[in-house]
C-alpha cells in the first residue's frame, strides 16, 4: 500500500542554521520535497530510507546523509559551503542503502547558489522525487495528484530546452481517427518547477518544421507545412525570444518541410533538404546567420532527404549523416562550414557502415569526457514497403572522416533521442515495420558511455503508448519530458495526448 503523500516545506527564515567550517559559514538548504504523483506507482511505496545528496564544484566527495522515511530537515539535510551549481539529489530505498537496498526513486534539485554571507538567506530548493524508470503523466506541483495536461495533442511539432530549463512546445499537427491532420500555429511552454503549461506566442501554422536554439537563448523556427489537405508549405522564419516575446519573421528562399536543421557554435543555422509541396526533394541548402539576419546559401544541389543533421563537438562543422536519394539510402557523412557569405563543404567525409534513411544523433558523453556523436537507428533502405528494415546497429562519428561501431541497439527509425546532463543518452518511441507495414513503437533505452570501453545500454520500461513523431526533452532535474506523438500500433490512428516524464535511474 502506497503511504499518504508527503509534502514538507521548511523555511528558511524559520529555521536559520549557520555552521561554521574552514572559516566559511555553512548553510543548510530549505528543502520543498514533493513525494506524490498523480498516476503509476507513488514515489514513497515500500521506501524506507532516504539519502539526501549534494554535489557541486568545489566539493571533493558528495555532502551525504541518510534517514529513515521520517527525516527532519535539521538533522538530515546536509549543510553546505558557499559556491554555486550545487544539487541536491534525493535518493529513496526499500532496505537500507549501505545493505543492499533498493534505489526505487529519485529526485534532484536545479542547480542552486549558497551566498556567503551572515545575512544571506538560505537557499530554497525544490525536488520532486519520482519513480525510477517508470513513465508518468506530468503533475502539478501545486497539487501533485493533480495530472498536467498540454492544451493541444500534438505531432510532427519542436520541442525545444531553454537556458532556463523551460521547455517551448511549437507547432504541429493533431492527429485524427479519420486521417486528417489540421495543423498547429500555437505555442506552449512547459515550465518543470510547477509542472505547468501555459500558451506562448503563435508562429504560424507549421508541421514538420524544425526549431534551433541559439547561443543567445532564442529559437529559431524553420519551414514545415501548413496544411496538409492540400499540402501547402510555411514560407516564413520565426526568431522568438522566450523571455521577452519578441518575434521576427523572414521568408525563406526555398519552402520546405520534413527537413533537418542544426546550430553551431556562433548561431549560425542550416538547413538541409526536406520535402517540397510535391513531394519532390528540395535540394538547396540554406543557412541563416543569426547575428546579421541574413540567409546564406551552398552553390550546389544537395538532395539527401531524411538525412539527420548534427555538429561536431568543436561546434564549428555540420555533419550530414545518411539520407535517402533517386537511387536508395546513402552511407554518406558529408561534412560542411559557413564562411562569411555562404556555405562551403570540406573536401574529406566519413562513411557509415550502415545506410540510413531517418536516423537520430546525439553527443554520447559529459563535456569532460571527450563526447562524439552517436548515430542511431533509421532504415537501410529508402521504402519499407520495398523491403527496407529498421537498423539496430548504432556509430560513432569520430571527426569528420571516420565511423566506428557503436552499440547494438533497438531496430527502429525516426526515434527520438536526448543527451542528459550527465552526458547520457536516452533513446524514445520511433517506427518499427512488420509484415508490408511500418508502426509506431514503445522501446525506450538508456545508453551509457565508458572510458576505453564500449558504451553499456540499459532497457527502460516501456512507454505507456508507442510514439513516432513525438519529442522528447532533457529537463533540469536528469529526467526527459514526452510530448505528443502518434500511435498506429493498432492500424488505427491515435493521439497522444499526455505529456510524459521519466526519470533514468543515476550514473553513479
Amino acid at each position: 500500500m502506497a503511504p499518504r503523500f508527503v509534502r514538507s516545506t521548511l523555511l528558511a527564515a524559520a529555521l536559520a542554521s549557520l555552521t561554521p567550517a574552514c572559516g566559511d559559514k555553512e548553510v543548510r538548504p530549505s528543502l520543498d520535497l514533493l513525494t506524490a504523483s498523480c498516476a503509476g506507482t507513488q514515489p514513497l511505496a515500500g521506501v524506507t530510507h532516504l539519502r539526501f545528496r549534494v554535489t557541486g564544484p568545489g566539493l571533493d566527495t558528495p555532502r551525504e546523509r541518510v534517514s529513515t522515511v521520517n527525516w527532519t530537515w535539521m538533522e538530515d539535510v546536509p549543510t553546505l559551503p558557499p559556491g554555486l551549481e550545487r544539487v541536491l539529489e534525493v535518493r529513496a530505498y526499500v532496505g537500507v542503502p549501505d545493505q543492499g537496498g533498493q534505489l526505487v526513486s529519485l529526485g534532484r534539485s536545479v542547480p542552486f547558489t549558497v551566498l556567503d554571507g551572515e545575512d544571506e538567506p538560505n537557499p530554497r530548493v525544490r525536488v520532486v522525487l519520482r519513480r525510477l524508470g517508470e513513465f508518468v503523466p506530468v503533475n502539478l506541483a501545486s497539487d501533485p495528484r493533480t495530472c498536467s495536461l498540454p492544451a493541444e495533442a500534438r505531432a510532427a511539432h519542436t520541442a525545444t530546452t531553454l537556458p532556463d530549463g523551460r521547455v517551448l512546445i511549437a507547432g504541429g499537427y493533431r492527429p485524427e481517427a479519420n486521417g486528417t491532420r489540421p495543423v498547429s500555429a500555437t505555442t506552449e511552454l512547459f515550465n518543470p518547477a510547477e509542472g505547468t503549461f501555459i500558451p506562448g506566442p503563435d508562429v504560424g501554422a507549421r508541421a514538420f518544421h524544425t526549431a534551433s536554439l541559439l547561443p543567445d537563448g532564442r529559437v529559431f523556427l524553420a519551414g514545415g507545412a501548413e496544411s496538409f489537405a492540400p499540402v501547402a508549405l510555411q514560407s516564413t522564419a520565426r526568431l522568438l525570444d522566450p523571455t521577452t516575446g519578441a518575434r521576427s519573421e523572414f521568408t525563406h528562399n526555398v519552402a520546405r518541410y520534413q527537413h533537418a536543421a542544426a546550430v553551431d557554435a556562433k548561431g549560425h543555422v542550416l538547413l538541409v533538404s526536406g520535402r517540397a509541396a510535391d513531394g519532390g526533394t528540395v535540394d538547396t541548402l540554406e543557412g541563416f546567420d543569426s547575428a546579421t539576419g541574413r540567409f546564406v546559401y551552398h552553390p550546389a544541389p544537395f538532395d539527401f532527404v531524411d538525412a539527420a543533421l548534427t555538429v561536431d563537438p568543436s561546434g564549428q562543422i555540420f555533419q550530414v549523416v545518411g539520407g535517402g536519394t533517386v537511387v536508395g539510402a546513402v552511407r554518406d557523412v558529408v561534412a560542411f562550414s559557413f564562411g562569411d557569405d555562404d556555405i562551403s563543404s570540406l573536401a574529406t567525409g566519413a562513411e557509415l557502415r550502415v545506410p540510413r534513411v531517418g536516423a537520430a544523433v546525439a553527443l554520447l558523453g559529459r563535456a569532460d569526457e571527450d563526447p562524439l556523436p552517436l548515430v542511431m537507428g533509421g532504415f537501410d533502405g529508402v521504402d519499407p514497403e520495398k523491403g527496407a528494415r529498421p537498423v539496430g546497429a548504432s556509430e560513432f562519428l569520430k571527426g569528420v572522416i571516420l565511423a566506428e561501431d557503436g552499440p547494438a541497439l533497438m531496430p527502429r527509425s525516426n526515434l527520438c533521442a536526448v543527451t542528459l546532463p550527465d552526458g547520457r543518452i536516452v533513446a524514445l518511441g520511433g517506427r518499427g515495420t512488420g509484415i508490408g507495414t511500418t508502426y509506431a513503437v514503445p522501446w525506450a533505452e538508456l545508453i551509457t558511455p565508458h572510458t576505453g570501453a564500449q558504451p553499456t545500454v540499459l532497457g527502460l520500461s516501456l512507454m505507456p503508448q508507442p510514439r513516432v513523431w513525438h519529442t522528447c526533452s532533457a529537463l533540469p532535474d536528469g529526467s526527459v519530458l514526452v510530448v505528443g506523438g502518434v500511435d498506429d500500433s493498432t492500424g488505427e490512428i491515435r493521439a497522444n495526448t499526455e505529456a510524459m516524464v521519466v526519470m533514468p535511474p543515476p550514473r553513479d
